[in-house]
């Protein structure tokens, strides 16, 4: 069989396939098919933009975005070119691992395999694009997958429940865009596809897209919209009102250029004259050249089966040979085009084939780089915790070097004060019992001589040498008693500037309010060891403070109460009814401070609520 006469036996087939079908569902599915397939005002210019721009284009991820675009521009204009600048965008997409721009690439693709009708891969390939789209959030792709969706199911297996649940999805799905103008053809679409719609809810939705294409100026779904009003006028038997409506409608579709949109209303003004063949003739004539020159040669073959029809209803036989011929022209002209499709799709195929395989190669490589990345991270991990180890280690014996160091200090400083102290009672008793006597005995042999003379110059001058005695006597009593009192007291000053240099250090002003009290007095007989050991206590009261307590007020007061010497340390802190069994650290800090006050026969009381903890210490003055 010839390559001439397999479009022929194919036009018969769709032939019979066309001559029983309504004028009604005629009319419906070419005004569908425009709709899905229309064609933007300028389109083009838009062509020959994007591929006059590509020759400037440097970088992959947008010659990639522009090969898509010129593929969606051509949806509708040409399926092999769809499907080439598809191909040529996917392989590119692949070779730069550019996600998006495969997905997009496969999208046009899809939409060409429908074309050609391959609605199965269709379907499948559309299926796998939802959800990419999805991931990448990108809604109004989303709804563009529905309703291509919706066609394909419309053309293939014509699931109306199905067809029904995608729009019903891209509605929803929808009225998340905040720029809604494909709505337009979605309301459109919906109400096109639910032939069993009563009329208030296809005026509903025919008004919903026409308010969307008002608010974006859009004339193509303008135009389109007031084409199904006339059909709404027709089929409430308005059909005197409509036609001139239908024909200005017309005029319109021609001003703008849209050829799918003449095409509706050249078919819509056909289905006014059923009764007219020849009228009806010479309007798919003119649609029939509209299609010519937009060079969808499935939509000539559609018109040219439908100018048959009518030509058959003539019964003239020169028409029906005229529109034969060109009917088996364009069948002729499309199965050469569908040869050199498949040859694509057989190619696409290897391209999809040797996308799998370096998938599989690059899942190879990730598991490869994902082990090497893992066993890396368990070596930096281990030696991150074995210097962190080291570094407690080394804080550890730092804070215990330091500790150690502070008591040491603590202690030479305590005993400089103590052997200062020693020295100036040592110097004061010196004083005291050395000079003070010497000056007492030379006194009293002073007033010796003044009652055994009688010379009455000696007299005075004895007087004057008694006066000066006297007071020399009593500078030495008084700074005698003066240094040794004064040694005390310097013990006492020390031990405070201690206390507040161990607080000044560890609590600072900035996050801390502190309250210290210490009566020198009470200290007064206290040993180095008892202070060193009060210091400590201090100390390790302020560590669990600072650690655990999470206070901002600490107040300390040292004094004597019936012989004992007391000790209160006190904070604002969460208290230690509040804070986790677990915490250790915190018990252990207050166990030393009882068995430094036990060693000191001494009682240890600890209060602690959730406004606060108190430590109480009491030690017996009279064990020293």
């Amino acid at each position: 069989m010839t390559n001439l006469q397999r479009p022929t036996i194919k036009a018969l087939a769709f032939l019979l396939t066309v001559r029983y079908l309504k004028p009604i569902y005629s009319l419906l599915l070419i005004l569908f098919f425009c709709l899905c397939n229309s064609f933007a005002k300028g389109q083009i210019q838009q062509i020959g933009q994007e591929l006059q721009g590509l020759t400037f284009i440097k970088d992959s991820v947008s010659m990639v975005n522009s090969l898509n675009r010129l593929g969606t521009l051509y949806r509708t204009r040409n399926a092999d070119s769809c499907f080439y600048y598809g191909m040529k965008a996917k392989r590119m997409a692949i070779n730069i691992h550019y996600q998006k721009g495969q997905t997009e690439a496969d999208h046009v693709i899809a939409f060409a395999l429908f074309k050609r009708g391959l609605y199965a891969q269709s379907l499948e390939l559309l299926g796998k694009i939802l959800p990419q789209y999805q991931q990448y959030n990108d809604i109004e792709k989303i709804v563009r997958v529905y309703l291509d969706m919706v066609e394909v199911e419309n053309k293939g297996i014509s699931d109306r429940t199905k067809i029904k649940s995608l729009l019903q999805k891209a509605i929803q799905t929808g009225k998340k865009l905040k720029k809604d103008s494909i709505m337009s053809d979605v309301y459109a679409i919906y109400y096109i596809r639910n032939s069993s719609l009563p009329k208030d809810s296809v005026n509903f939705y025919l008004n919903k897209s026409r308010e969307i294409a008002s608010r974006y100026k859009d004339e193509r779904m303008l135009i389109f919209n007031q084409l199904g009003q006339v059909r709404l006028l027709d089929s409430n038997g308005l059909s005197q009102a409509a036609l001139p409506r239908a024909k200005y409608l017309l005029s319109d579709a021609q001003r703008i250029g849209n050829a799918n949109l003449q095409i509706n209303a050249l078919f819509l003004i056909t289905g006014f004259y059923e009764d007219k063949p020849k009228m009806a003739l010479k309007y798919l004539y003119q649609a029939y050249e509209v299609a010519k020159k937009s060079g969808d040669k499935n939509l000539e073959i559609y018109i040219l089966n439908n100018a048959l029809e009518s030509a058959n209803q003539l019964d003239d036989k020169d028409e029906i040979i005229k529109v034969y011929l060109e009917l088996e022209k364009a069948m002729s002209a499309d199965w050469e085009k569908s040869k050199k499709f498949f040859g694509d799709y057989v190619r696409y195929n290897d391209i999809q084939n040797d996308n799998k395989l370096l998938s599989e190669k690059n899942a190879q490589r990730a598991l490869w780089l994902l082990i090497v990345s893992a066993a890396a991270v368990i070596v930096v991990l281990t030696i991150y915790l074995i210097m962190l180890r080291r570094s407690r280690k080394a804080k550890v014996q730092i804070e215990t070097l330091n500790n150690v160091a502070n008591l040491q200090i603590i202690a030479m400083e305590e005993a400089k004060h103590q052997a200062v102290r020693e020295e100036q009672q040592r110097l004061g008793q010196d004083l005291h019992d050395g000079l003070s006597s010497s000056i007492a005995a030379i006194k009293h042999q002073l007033e010796a001589l003044f009652m055994d003379t009688n010379d009455i110059t000696l007299k005075n001058k004895l007087s004057g040498l008694q006066r000066d005695t006297e007071n020399a006597y009593v500078a030495a009593r008084n700074k005698s008693h003066e240094w040794f009192s004064a040694a005390d007291k310097q013990q006492e000053q020390s031990f405070e500037k201690q206390i507040k240099l161990l607080t000044d250090n560890s609590l600072p002003d900035s996050r801390y309010d502190k309250n210290i009290h210490i009566d020198n007095s009470s200290l007064i007989g206290v040993d180095m060891d008892t202070r060193i050991a009060l210091l400590r206590i201090i100390q390790e009261a302020i560590t669990n403070i600072i650690k655990h307590a999470k206070a901002k007020n600490v107040g300390i007061l040292i004094y004597e109460e019936e012989d004992s010497l007391i000790l209160t340390i006190n904070d604002d802190g969460i208290g230690l009814d509040e804070k986790k069994s677990a915490n250790e650290k915190s018990t252990m800090g207050l166990q030393s401070i009882r068995r430094r006050v036990q060693s000191l026969n001494g009682e240890t009381k600890i209060h602690s609520d959730s406004k606060g903890t108190e430590i109480f210490v009491s030690i017996p003055l009279a064990s020293w």
